[in-house]
């Protein structure tokens, strides 16, 4: 009777071990990148076979997008203290305003913020390709009146190595900031099935 009280145990720990471990969660997918048409502006080499965060944003956003990219550089050391190096992700910030945002322009953003990192990459293309390129992501809208005011939704989506949508995430607004440590589990976890 006491054999089978302690073979019962081990059994019920077993079950209790096995289903209540956490588990990584199987990112959905949502959506594909079809092409990416847009020219990097430093000359930095993209490879795309990597997971990726990309965001959109443009250089007058007065709030959103500034807020965003420091959020981005917390992003950077919250990768880095889950041991993942920036050679093995990429953050991609594509410009919604190609006729404001000249490369020269984007260059002295990207160093306004002091964003040295290779893998950190910046984009631009005509108006035409932009818009083309924002179909592929859910729930990305913009509009630019004819004052020049550019209106954008506040996404960032998180891209597998195969060029998967697989979640996005909110940009900050306000006081509300964007959720770093999940979105690094998620990078990570992309980051590890490769």
């Amino acid at each position: 009777m006491k054999v089978f009280a302690i073979a019962l145990s081990l059994v019920a720990g077993f079950f209790a071990f096995y289903f209540l471990w956490p588990k990584s969660i199987e990112l959905p997918k949502i959506g594909t990148v079809k092409e990416w048409p847009l020219e990097e502006v430093s000359g930095n080499q993209y490879n795309q076979k990597k997971p990726k965060l990309v965001t959109f944003f443009y250089t007058n956003c007065p709030d959103v997008c500034p807020l965003t990219m420091w959020d981005l550089k917390d992003l950077q050391k919250e990768m880095m203290k889950k041991g993942i190096s920036d050679n093995r992700y990429l953050i991609l910030s594509v410009t919604l305003d190609p006729e404001y945002d000249t490369v020269e322009r984007i260059k002295q953003y990207e160093k306004s913020f002091e964003i040295t990192s290779p893998n950190w990459l910046f984009f631009r293309g005509s108006v035409a390709k932009t818009k083309k390129f924002t179909q592929y992501f859910k729930n990305m809208i913009y509009e630019k009146n004819e004052d020049g005011f550019l209106t954008h939704s506040t996404n960032m989506y998180v891209v597998d190595s195969n060029d998967q949508i697989r979640a996005y995430h909110n940009m900050s607004t306000g006081k509300k900031r964007a959720n770093i440590e999940e979105i690094a589990d998620q990078l990570g976890e992309l980051v590890n099935k490769k």
